[in-house]
């Protein structure tokens, strides 16, 4: 007889929602990783990190039951009373992070008082969800998150907080060479659409399930959306007002609108307007930012502005908005936040999609590439006046975001990440990490205190469109355009000495 044929050895496949990454892969998520590190850096936010697992009460409580039907619970098996727990509730008592707002706030609040205001951080790493996987949806991925925290609340802050994180995404997807027709960032406010759902009768009792509905119904069909909303109660012709109403906002808000209604509505028009009026000051591109009131983001700890960036219409990139009461539900005090995350799947997808991963020896290059100095370059101030505020805000943002090298750009070149894109030779100057004061003062003298505070190594202190200031903190003595290899007239640049190129060229050639 012959001998009985071998069972073959069944593969073990890796779980659903997860990738193998060979090298080249690898290579290609460093890239992003370093890119996301180096953006926020250079707009200068912190690096903090937070563990992998937190209690499941935490997102529990804080993100709203949407979240935990997505939760990778967890239990050692080990204690008695946690596999007990699990029996009678379902519910392990400990859960794999699904994102990093909540464990944010949790840090915050357990040294609130010893932290600066505001304070800007961000943190990369990976997250976990159950949920089932599809193109551009994981159940494990990587995911950058940048937020700012505590600022002082009134209209002026918020919004120059709103806009940091804003504009922070803006440099990555800048940096990483998509441009307004690849993606555009819509940005909405809960307020406003909470007084919307009020002038169309929605109970309060429903508003976060109506929220979460609203957030889900892009991807759903229309017969399916009516039907979830009439399983909660809403009329027939909601879908249809509810259009109506985020089309033509003004007429909601009408003279008839009540008190509360018209609260609402001005807040969210401050917030969003707000943001506009920094994102002209410094002087991004229109086309990268549009209002849109149907952008309303689940989660419930949202309080005011909301954004999503979009990519071909359809494709979110990355979302957040302002959560100023999850700090204090925490157990710290009342504290303003605002924040966002960006996942690496769809951002991946999108450049390999646009030709914009670098491959081969490319990729080597660009991972190998220097990376952002974590010592602030360059503090940018305004010397004693508010007319300066818009010029400081130009020239920080110009520094962040670097200028391109004429023939890079003459030649509508789509690889950001080749060395020519800020040669020198060509009117170029790389990005620097530069640094603001966020004190309310007027006085130079203390504004550079805390630019020294900051341990930064040069200020540019802004005296008007046409003359800026530079200072060496580490040999406390003023630059002139000798000390920096830069003649009096500056005629090589056919530039302003307060220009970005001026103080970028000389800060480069200062710093080494």
């Amino acid at each position: 007889m012959p001998p009985p044929a071998k069972q073959g050895v069944s593969k073990i496949q890796s779980p659903k929602g997860t990738r193998d990454l060979y090298p080249e892969d690898a290579l290609k998520r460093r890239y992003l990783e370093q890119s996301w590190r180096d953006a926020s850096i250079r707009c200068g936010f912190e690096e903090i990190h937070g563990p992998t697992f937190e209690t499941t009460d935490l997102y529990a409580v804080k993100s709203g039951e949407g979240i935990l039907g997505e939760l990778f619970q967890a239990y050692s098996g080990k204690a008695p009373e946690e596999v007990e727990q699990v029996k009678a509730t379902g519910r392990a008592p400990y859960a794999m992070r699904p994102e990093f707002t909540p464990t944010l706030a949790r840090m915050f609040a357990a040294k609130a008082g010893s932290l600066p205001r505001p304070c800007k951080w961000f943190t990369g790493g990976p997250y976990f969800r159950a949920e089932r996987p599809q193109r551009g949806r994981l159940r494990e991925f990587l995911q950058w998150n940048l937020d700012v925290i505590g600022d002082d609340g009134t209209a002026s802050s918020r919004a120059r907080s709103d806009a940091e994180v804003i504009t922070t995404c803006l440099t990555l997807m800048k940096d990483i060479g998509l441009t307004p027709s690849d993606c555009v960032i819509r940005q909405s406010s809960r307020s406003v659409v909470n007084g919307i759902l009020e002038w169309l009768g929605v109970a309060p009792v429903l508003v976060d399930e109506v929220l979460q509905l609203l957030d889900r119904r892009a991807k759903m069909a229309p017969q399916a959306f009516q039907e979830r909303a009439e399983n909660l109660g809403l009329p027939r012709d909601f879908s249809m007002k509810l259009d109506a109403a985020m089309t033509n906002v003004e007429e909601v808000y009408s003279p008839e609108a009540s008190t509360k209604q018209l609260t609402h509505y001005l807040a969210g028009l401050r917030d969003i307007h707000g943001v506009l009026d920094i994102l002209c000051d410094e002087k991004w591109e229109n086309g990268w930012w549009k209002p849109d009131y149907s952008i309303v983001r689940g989660l419930a700890y949202y309080t005011g502005t909301v954004f999503e960036v979009l990519a071909d219409g359809e494709r979110a990139v990355a979302g957040g908005g302002r959560y100023d009461k999850l700090i204090e539900l925490m157990g710290g005090p009342p504290t303003p936040a605002v924040g966002f995350a960006m996942g690496d799947v769809v951002v991946s997808l999108l450049l390999e999609d646009k030709g914009l991963m670098p491959q081969g020896p490319e990729l080597m290059e660009a991972v190998s590439r220097r990376p952002a100095s974590v010592r602030p370059e360059v503090f940018v101030v305004g010397a004693d006046d508010e007319q300066s505020d818009a010029l400081v805000r130009r020239l920080s943002a110009d520094l962040r975001r670097g200028v391109e090298a004429k023939a890079y750009h003459d030649a509508g070149e789509r690889k950001p990440w080749i060395a020519a894109r800020y040669d020198p030779g060509s009117g170029g100057v790389r990005p620097m990490h530069a640094r603001v004061s966020y004190k309310s003062t007027r006085n130079l003298k203390k504004l550079l205190a805390d630019g020294e505070k900051q341990f930064a190594r040069l200020a540019a202190i802004v005296h008007g469109p046409d003359r800026v200031q530079l200072k060496d903190f580490d040999r406390r003595a003023d630059l002139t355009p000798k000390d920096a290899g830069l003649s009096d007239t500056h005629a090589e640049f056919s530039v302003d000495p307060a220009s970005p190129v001026y103080v970028g060229r000389a800060a480069e050639r200062l710093l080494g």
